[in-house]
C-alpha cells in the first residue's frame, strides 16, 4: 500500500512538473536559471505596463509585442516551483489553469492587436486584469508566506 501510494505522488509530481514546463499546445517556456517568482512577476508587472502604454497610444505594434512577452514569460527556476507546488498541493491543477488561462488570454490579445481591434484589445486586457487579479487574490499569500519560512 505504501509503495501504491509513493508511486501515486511520484507520478503526480512529474506531471506537475511537466505541466508547468510546456503551455497548453505542448511548447516549452522559457526557465529562468537561478529564476525567483519575484523577478518573473516583476518583469510580467512591467509586461502588462508596457501593454497599458502601447493600448493608450494606440501602438498596435507595441501592444503586440508586449502580449507576446506576457504569454511567454519566463519561468521561476525549478525549486521554486517546487515549492510553489509542495504549497499549494492539490490546488496545482486550479493554479496551473490560471496561469493557462492568462497565456491565452495574452494569446488572444496579441492577435487583436495585429488585427488592430482596439475593441477586443481593451477587452481581452480587462479579462486578463480580472484573471491576473482572482490568482493573486486565491494564491498570493500563500505563495509569498511560503517563500518567507
Amino acid at each position: 500500500m505504501k509503495k501504491l501510494i509513493s508511486l501515486t505522488v511520484s507520478m503526480l509530481i512529474v506531471f506537475n512538473v511537466w505541466a508547468i514546463e510546456n503551455d497548453s499546445e505542448g511548447t516549452t517556456l522559457k526557465v529562468v536559471p537561478d529564476g525567483s517568482l519575484k523577478q518573473v512577476m516583476q518583469q510580467l508587472g512591467r509586461d502588462y505596463s508596457s501593454l497599458d502604454r502601447a493600448i493608450l497610444w494606440e501602438n498596435f505594434e507595441a501592444a503586440a509585442e508586449a502580449a507576446n512577452a506576457i504569454a511567454y514569460h519566463d519561468k521561476p527556476s525549478m525549486w521554486q516551483r517546487m515549492k510553489i507546488m509542495g504549497t499549494l498541493g492539490t490546488e496545482m491543477p486550479d493554479f496551473k489553469k490560471e496561469d493557462d488561462k492568462v497565456h491565452a488570454l495574452a494569446i488572444k490579445i496579441e492577435e487583436a492587436a495585429k488585427a488592430k481591434d482596439m475593441p477586443l484589445l481593451i477587452q481581452r486586457q480587462s479579462q486578463m486584469l480580472s484573471a491576473c487579479m482572482g490568482c493573486h487574490t486565491t494564491y498570493r499569500s500563500r505563495v509569498i508566506k511560503a517563500f518567507k519560512q
